[in-house]
């Protein structure tokens, strides 16, 4: 009896002090209303948008690179270890980690631009100086372009090419993620 006595309260212990940890926000994050407010954040943010194209996964490995195997740009050569053996037998599978890794990261970057660009009221409505106005104009800009570029290689590298409306109104194609313009944040 004592025991079952003794487990309860250590089982009460651990719920419990499991439970109060979790609705704690992390002492090394900024809360997400907080994270933009000046300028010079948009300006950090258009810096993290850059960040995101030098993945590995991008501009400098697979999403150049595959499409260079599948069109036959790139041969195998003798003590070839069938790396990217998947792409060149035209075998794509949802677990291939080079092309998820295209596609999530290519996300990271619009959900990049989405946050800095829902947050571009707050941002003007505390900035006064005429110059940082134009400034933060351009950092807007940046990010349009930049949103624009990730879906045009999504649309690119995971949509079938169509030649009609008709075509096009029975194909699939990758999920437009739009800015949440949110009022609490302005």
């Amino acid at each position: 009896m004592f025991r079952k006595l003794k487990l309860y309260v250590m089982l009460f212990t651990v719920v419990f002090s499991i439970s109060s940890c979790l609705d704690k926000y992390p002492e090394d994050a900024i809360p997400a209303n907080e994270a933009m407010n000046t300028v010079d954040d948009a300006n950090q943010a258009v810096y993290g948008i850059y960040s995101g194209f030098k993945s590995k996964a991008l501009y400098s490995g697979s999403l150049t690179l595959l499409p260079d195997i599948q069109a036959d740009l790139v041969y195998a050569v003798k003590g070839y270890t069938n790396i990217y053996g998947q792409v060149w037998r035209w075998n794509f599978l949802a677990t291939n980690a080079e092309i998820t890794a295209v596609y999530a990261d290519l996300y990271t970057i619009i959900g990049r631009c989405n946050f800095l660009l829902d947050n571009e009221a707050r941002i003007r409505n505390n900035t006064t100086d005429d110059s940082k106005l134009d400034e933060l104009d351009n950092c807007i800009g940046e990010a349009y372009f930049a949103r624009a570029l990730a879906y045009s290689e999504l649309i690119k590298m995971f949509c079938k090419p169509y030649e009609s409306e008709a075509e096009a109104a029975n194909e699939l194609g990758v999920e437009y993620s739009e800015m949440k313009t949110n009022p609490a944040l302005i």
